[in-house]
């Protein structure tokens, strides 16, 4: 026989009152903006670049 059938669920704790009323919902992402894609590009091939010149990197594709 399993544990899993002597298992209950509990109530989740509410958040004590002080933490309840200061908490917003500003939290939102809005997700409208359209992408700019060759700057979004050019920032990642930066990037990488970046990467490829650091003298820690090491390159795992040549194991």
């Amino acid at each position: 026989m399993s544990l899993l059938d002597y298992l209950q669920l509990q109530e989740i704790d509410s958040l004590p009152e002080e933490i309840e009323s200061s908490r917003t919902d500003d939290d939102e992402i809005e997700l409208n903006d359209q992408v700019d894609e060759l700057s979004l590009e050019a920032f990642w091939d930066k990037v990488v670049k970046d990467i490829h010149e650091d003298p820690d990197w090491f390159n795992f594709s040549n194991d």
